[in-house]
């Protein structure tokens, strides 16, 4: 029907179409400025979705995502549907299919939009530095969207800003002389401890007070059985969440380090410049 309530003709339909799909490039095309030359991968469905035609709602998926973002951080993911997230931006659900081909890839564009979100420090000081740097800088834009989370670790680490942010971490240690294979387990350790403790710190109430209730519990062991869970229990829960990440976050590039130096010593004590060069 055209805004009038006439039924609209074939080219009116047409027009419609042709113009969500241009909509749709618009998105598209700013989300990913900064990486203008990316390749499309292969499970997007831009090209079999655009080939419809029929009328197309005023929307665009900069607005889809960021309503349904809104659902994940207030509600969590399994709050969102696209029914519920039609009737928030007060559209049928099939007009959603003009933007999205599924919950799935609503999904991974949410998690384009956490990604997005990391702010890429300078580079500045030395090679460990400049890794706590990014990480901080990851798990402020995490810690934003909690709920989130999960979403992270499937295809939206693919998008522009996981691209960006992998490159950084690689570039950082490709240039302090890493191999490429030690490079990559150095970034894989790193990835899921970020995540892990995002997975494990941001859980609901209830989750927080099994927590709290079992360090209360390990407190009246016998000490003469757990001398060293009791030891140990006082100290749980001093640290703050900003705190306890920065702990873990320099354990584990004092892990890394301490791989690196007996990589190095191994090889007569030369470190190399690795695949890129020192800066």
């Amino acid at each position: 029907m055209s805004d009038e309530g006439m039924p609209m003709t074939e080219r009116e339909t047409t027009v419609r179409a042709d113009g969500a799909a241009a909509a749709d490039d618009a998105a598209m095309e700013a989300a990913t400025a900064r990486e203008p030359h990316l390749p499309t991968p292969p499970w997007r469905s831009d090209v079999q979705r655009r080939a419809r035609r029929g009328p197309a709602p005023q929307l665009d998926r900069e607005r889809i995502v960021a309503a349904a973002l809104r659902i994940i951080d207030a509600e969590g993911v399994d709050a969102l549907s696209l029914r519920r997230l039609a009737d928030d931006l007060r559209v049928t659900p099939m007009s959603l299919y003009w933007h999205v081909a599924d919950k799935a890839e609503l999904l991974e564009l949410v998690g384009h939009a956490v990604l997005a979100e990391i702010e890429l420090p300078d580079r500045a000081g030395d090679w460990q530095a400049q890794l706590r740097d990014v990480h901080r800088a990851m798990f402020d834009a995490f810690l934003r969207h909690p709920n989130a989370t999960d979403l992270l670790i499937g295809r939206a680490r693919f998008g522009p800003g996981g691209l960006a942010t992998f490159e950084r971490i690689l570039e950082i240690l490709l240039d302090a002389g890493f191999t490429p294979v030690d490079a990559f387990d150095a970034y894989q350790s790193l990835y899921l401890f970020s995540l892990g403790f995002m997975a494990t710190s941001t859980r609901s109430p209830e989750f927080v007070a099994v927590q709290r209730a079992g360090a209360a519990y390990m407190a009246t062991l016998p000490a003469e059985r757990f001398p060293a869970i009791r030891a140990v229990t006082p100290t749980i829960g001093r640290r703050s969440l900003d705190e306890q990440f920065a702990v873990g976050l320099d354990v584990v590039i004092a892990g890394v380090a301490a791989r690196r130096a007996a990589a190095v010593a191994a090889d007569g004590g030369v470190a190399g410049e690795g695949t890129r060069g020192a800066r």
